[in-house]
């Protein structure tokens, strides 16, 4: 039952010393540091310690947003280590402790999990928003990505192909497609034609 700290800074000119040394005093036995903007998602030395803990191990932070770039990342962390048996304390949250089995501990992350998904109805209301807003303008028509071909060059297309006298390397440079576009219009063609 090892107690592993976990400190990030932000940028290069900031000190982890002090979250360092406060992770000491509260008996963290290994820290992890890195330097990683907030808005980062790859945190290398937070996945090597997500892959070393394990159950009965603790994870101790100075503060919960340490652990992710929103409360959702948090959550998803948090979650994450309670479900493999893994302590999560904070310094200065004190009131998030895994550690104690008391009421206190269980409401706030209860609370935390309420404003979790709070924040995952907000994201999806403002994408559904911004769908909507997109559309009214005229600048997303349809769902997914424009096709690769209108159908003037779909027919263009097609007249090549059948007179066989370029690769299908050249007819991709000249419509400007991939060769797996190419193949799903013959093989579309081909159906069509068999039908």
């Amino acid at each position: 039952m090892t107690i592993f700290g976990y400190a990030r800074v932000s940028t290069i000119d900031q000190s982890s010393d002090f979250q360092i040394t406060a992770l000491k005093e509260a008996g963290a036995e290994k820290i992890f540091k890195e330097v990683v903007s907030g808005k980062s998602m790859a945190r290398p030395k937070l996945e090597e310690l997500l892959d070393k803990v394990q159950q009965g191990d603790t994870v101790l932070v100075w503060k919960l947003d340490r652990l992710g770039r929103s409360l959702l990342g948090v959550l998803e962390i948090l979650d994450e280590l309670v479900k493999r048996g893994i302590w999560v304390r904070s310094i200065t949250e004190k009131v998030v402790d895994t550690t104690k089995d008391d009421h206190l501990s269980k409401a706030m992350l209860g609370i935390l999990a309420v404003f979790g998904q709070l924040e995952r109805d907000l994201i999806r209301e403002r994408v559904r928003e911004g769908v909507a807003i997109a559309k009214a303008q005229g600048k997303m028509k349809g769902r997914g990505r424009p096709k690769a071909l209108g159908q003037l060059d779909l027919n263009s297309l097609l007249k090549d192909m059948k007179l066989g006298e370029r690769t299908v390397v050249d007819l991709c440079k000249k419509y400007r497609i991939s060769q797996k576009t190419y193949y799903n219009v013959m093989h579309r063609e081909n159906k069509r034609e068999s039908l």
